[in-house]
């Protein structure tokens, strides 16, 4: 088993290396802005900062992590007939977002609305509803990031892969931007995200090698 997903990690990483380079300086960057920062420093940082065009571009681009987009993009690739596409984002998508689930109640954190409720500072779009609690992990950038580091390994195109990898990036700032999550929430969401994508696409052939394991599991089925 150890060798078979030491072989699987060694082809992800392959898959689309340009990715994961560019997530391991996003996550030196992210790492230390969480833990040297404080978080109500950094999530004013970003939130304070706005336009109007800004507030049309982010509340276009959080969409990326949605769940219906995500399903949106299932269907686009099941219409035309790209089935390991299809399978590899529908599994991630269920995946990561259980974990998300999970510890979305388990950690029960307030969201900046809560925390700096009545601050004339703190920045919110009139069109979108502002969440209050359940900050901790983004569910939207744990979606956007799963989504992207699984497209980038199964399309093995590296160029495709950075541009998903910005879109994700830009996902998670829109979170904080519009004043749904700290940048925290958005780090986690990031690992989460991209960690799940590839646990399911290392450890996915190995428990359909077993019968036992694979049975009704088959339509999830992806290659590399």
């Amino acid at each position: 088993m150890g060798k078979f997903l030491l072989y699987q990690f060694r082809k992800v990483y392959a898959a689309n290396p340009a990715f994961f380079v560019c997530f391991a300086i996003w996550m030196a960057l992210m790492t230390a802005i969480v833990v040297f920062i404080p978080k109500g420093d950094s999530f004013h940082f970003v939130n304070t900062r706005h336009a109007f065009w800004a507030d049309i571009l982010f509340t276009i681009q959080t969409y990326f992590g949605d769940g219906l987009f995500v399903i949106g993009v299932f269907i686009a690739y099941c219409c035309t007939q790209q089935w390991n596409f299809a399978r590899a984002v529908l599994g991630t998508y269920i995946f990561s977002g259980l974990i998300c689930c999970v510890l979305k109640n388990l950690f029960d954190a307030d969201r900046p609305a809560t925390v700096f409720h009545g601050d004339p500072t703190f920045h919110v779009v009139s069109w979108l509803r502002v969440a209050h609690f359940n900050s901790f992990p983004s569910g939207h950038t744990t979606s956007a990031f799963a989504m992207a580091a699984t497209l980038a390994i199964i399309s093995k195109n590296r160029a495709f892969g950075i541009i998903l990898f910005v879109l994700a990036v830009l996902t998670g700032y829109s979170r904080v931007y519009l004043g749904q999550h700290f940048v925290e929430d958005v780090w986690f969401g990031s690992i989460l995200g991209t960690g799940t994508a590839c646990f399911y696409l290392l450890a996915m052939p190995y428990v359909l090698r077993s019968k036992r394991m694979s049975f009704g599991l088959r339509f999830l089925q992806v290659k590399i």
